[in-house]
C-alpha cells in the first residue's frame, strides 16, 4: 500500500478503532487463499493482516474479522455467497466490499483491477 494510503487509513483507525475488525494472522490470510482458491493481491493482504477489516469514511473494506461499530461481514463468506447467484465466469470472484445498491465490489481473480458488478443486470443475464 501507498504510504500516504497507510497514513490515512492509520488515522481513520486512531480516530474511529471500534470501525475495524482488528488485526489477523498470516494462516487466517492463506487459510482464506485456499478457500476462495485465489492469491489475494499483496495491497489486500497487508490491509487484511493490519486492520482485518474496516470503514474508511464512506467505504467499507470487507475482511476476516467483523468490526464493532460498522457490519464488515467475512469477504470469504460473502465472495462464496455471490459466486452462487453470480452467472458463469464469476467463479474466481473476490467481494472486498458491496455498494449501497447491494453490487459487489471485487475482483475477478487473476485481474486485481476492483470492479463493481451491477447486480441486477447480471442476474438478468443468467436467466438468457
Amino acid at each position: 500500500m501507498k504510504i500516504e494510503l497507510l497514513k490515512a487509513v492509520d488515522q481513520e483507525l486512531e480516530m474511529y478503532p471500534e470501525a475495524f475488525g482488528g488485526a489477523v494472522t498470516s494462516e487466517e490470510v492463506t487459510q482464506a487463499e485456499a478457500k476462495l482458491k485465489v492469491k489475494l493481491p499483496e495491497d489486500f493482504k497487508k490491509f487484511l493482516l493490519r486492520y482485518g477489516s474496516g470503514a474508511i469514511g464512506e467505504a467499507v473494506v470487507l475482511g476476516l474479522r467483523e468490526a464493532e461499530f460498522v457490519s464488515t461481514p467475512s469477504f470469504v463468506d460473502k465472495s462464496l455467497q455471490f459466486r452462487n447467484m453470480l452467472p458463469q465466469g464469476y467463479e474466481h470472484f473476490v467481494v472486498i466490499g458491496v455498494d449501497s445498491a447491494g453490487n459487489p465490489v471485487g475482483f475477478q481473480y487473476p485481474n486485481k483491477e476492483i470492479v463493481i458488478v451491477d447486480f441486477i443486470l447480471t442476474l438478468a443475464e443468467k436467466k438468457l
